[in-house]
């Protein structure tokens, strides 16, 4: 047996002077019982301000959670070993290698852990050239004409690029942090389509979706969006992040839109559209000049729907229209159709018993039902409407010259009120 020449003090006192590892023994407090001279210097501080602290007043709490799970796992009783980026008192980092011995008493209770760390220079320089290619690949990223967003497990927004700023109007720095229902980015049609999409991927139920939606830009314009996305889980199978990749689609949105409404109806409101108005007029007239039937039309134009839109912006204003929408509806008889011909203007043709009173009763009923605020967010908004009425074949025997003679009453009503 070789012989040092030195009592267990002096080795124990060497061991703890000139050992280059960052050695330490913690109790089941977590506490510094022991450590050498290296590891109280890499903390920055002499041995014995170090002795009886917590790695929580080491390291802080933030710190400290990051390889908490590890130390969970030793006190546990299993020998752990990790890597991780430490940052020494001068605030330059460096990659250090971990190895965590539990030590048992005779009951084989874990009753503390030796913690033995040593920097890996191989590591920090691999660290470097990864720090390097994604630098680049962050470039691409911030460069692409698509926006990037990245959600963390939890939906919190960590990645916020220009080009999401471009499109959706937030800044980084009121995006990130933050969950998208904080910003109102999600228009209330698409949240069911975009909460089924996003639990898919959390749930690795698939590993990236496409999607089409309608968000709300800070200014409150509605845009129609395409979204590519991709879900990363880590090595122990726990979802770290979603990334999504969005295109404005909107004018492509809009002219398809406008080629199906031709035909159909009124997006927004459900309502039959102009064409759609036009096509039930003229069938309309047919039936009353065989019968000998008179039919009329409302036209109503909503007062004030323009400081709506200037002041709470279009969301506002769609979801008023749409209100507006189910009020006309609901003042009028089953056998009435009720027609959006585009904007805030709408038209209620009454095509089935129509007395000489009818058109008045109705507008009248239109007109006051306007007088009760609608909602948004909780707030009231106020628009009343305006209603101008036209007989056939009292005032046209034309469809156009018919609705024209409406829309010239409207104006005059409201220029009265």
């Amino acid at each position: 047996m070789l012989n040092l020449n030195l009592t267990s003090d002096a080795f124990f006192d060497a061991f703890t002077r000139d050992s280059s590892g960052y050695i330490a023994y913690l109790d089941r407090d977590r506490r510094v019982a022991w450590c050498n001279d290296s590891y109280a210097e890499w903390q920055g501080h002499a041995r014995k301000e170090i002795l009886g602290k917590s790695l929580v007043e080491l390291f802080g709490a933030e710190v400290y959670a990051q390889y908490a799970p590890h130390m969970d796992r030793a006190f546990e009783g299993d020998r752990v070993r990790y890597e991780r980026l430490a940052r020494r008192p001068d605030g330059t980092s460096a990659w250090i290698s971990v190895t965590l011995d539990p030590h048992c008493d005779d009951r084989g209770q874990v009753v503390g852990v030796f913690s033995c760390a040593l920097e890996v220079n191989e590591l920090k320089r691999t660290h470097d050239a990864l720090d390097r290619a994604l630098l680049e690949l962050a470039s691409h990223m911030e460069n692409t004409p698509l926006a990037v967003v990245e959600f963390s497990a939890t939906i919190h927004i960590k990645r916020w690029s220009p080009q999401a700023e471009a499109i959706f109007g937030w800044t980084a720095a009121e995006a990130i942090g933050r969950r998208p229902n904080e910003l109102g980015l999600v228009h209330e049609d698409s949240l069911p389509t975009i909460r089924a999409q996003t639990q898919e991927l959390r749930d690795g139920l698939v590993k990236r979706n496409r999607m089409l939606a309608r968000n709300v830009r800070k200014d409150g314009r509605v845009i129609h969006t395409e979204w590519f996305n991709s879900s990363f889980f880590d090595a122990e199978g726990q979802l770290s992040s979603i990334l999504g990749l969005c295109q404005d689609v909107t004018a492509r949105v809009e002219s398809d839109e406008q080629l199906r409404q031709a035909a159909v109806h009124d997006a927004l409101t459900g309502l039959p559209n102009r064409t759609s108005l036009a096509t039930r007029l003229e069938h309309a007239i047919l039936r009353v000049n065989r019968s000998g039937d008179r039919l009329a039309l409302l036209f109503i134009d909503l007062d004030r729907f323009k400081k709506v839109n200037d002041t709470l912006g279009h969301a506002a204003g769609d979801e008023v229209l749409r209100q507006a929408a189910a009020r006309i509806r609901a003042c009028v008889r089953e056998v009435d159709s009720v027609a959006r011909l585009g904007g805030d203007e709408f038209v209620v043709l009454l095509e089935t018993d129509v007395r000489p009173d009818t058109p008045s009763i109705i507008g009248e009923r239109i007109r006051n039902a306007f007088n009760v605020p609608f909602q948004w967010k909780s707030m009231d908004v106020r628009c009343g409407a305006s209603v101008g009425i036209s007989l056939y074949p009292d005032h046209a025997r034309d469809p156009e010259l018919l609705l024209a003679t409406a829309d010239e009453a409207m104006y005059r009503a409201k220029q009265g009120a």
